[in-house]
């Protein structure tokens, strides 16, 4: 089941028991009924909207969906695609090198940075993966030239 609809259920489950909760109030003496009327009026004013406001967002949704035949999974396939592409290059160049050329066509053609912005972003990145290396004491595996 959806969260939506469970949201939906309790949110009817809420609407009957504040209408539950007046009727039950009118039955009282005048001035005990004051505080538990009013409460559940507001109750039921409040989770009334809240209901009606979350059957027009599950409608929405509906259509929107019915409206989206094909799926978009050309986008996700993409990333996939850069992130193998960044573990490939990280296996034949080494991390450093792998970073460099990832970064800089990464931001170039995806992020679509100017080339000063790349720069700066490549070497930021660089100059942090260095100290960090060296802070703690990294040792890098070597890969397929040797580095």
């Amino acid at each position: 089941m959806n969260k939506d609809y469970l949201n939906l259920i309790f949110s009817g489950f809420l609407f009957s028991l504040f209408t539950f909760t007046l009727i039950e109030a009118l039955t009282f003496s005048k001035l005990a009924q004051f505080f538990p009327l009013y409460i559940s009026i507001a109750g039921v004013i409040l989770t009334f909207v809240y209901f009606i406001a979350q059957v027009l967002t599950i409608y929405k949704q509906k259509k929107e969906e019915e409206n989206q035949t094909i799926l978009p999974l050309l986008k996700p396939l993409k990333y996939i695609g850069w992130v193998i592409g960044y573990l490939l290059l990280i296996f034949i160049g080494g991390l450093l090198l792998a970073t460099i050329i990832f970064l800089f066509t990464f931001l170039i053609f995806e992020s679509k940075m100017k080339l000063l912005s790349t720069g700066i972003s490549v070497a930021f990145v660089l100059i942090c993966v260095s100290l960090l290396s060296s802070a703690l004491d990294i040792y890098w595996p070597t890969n397929l030239l040797g580095f």
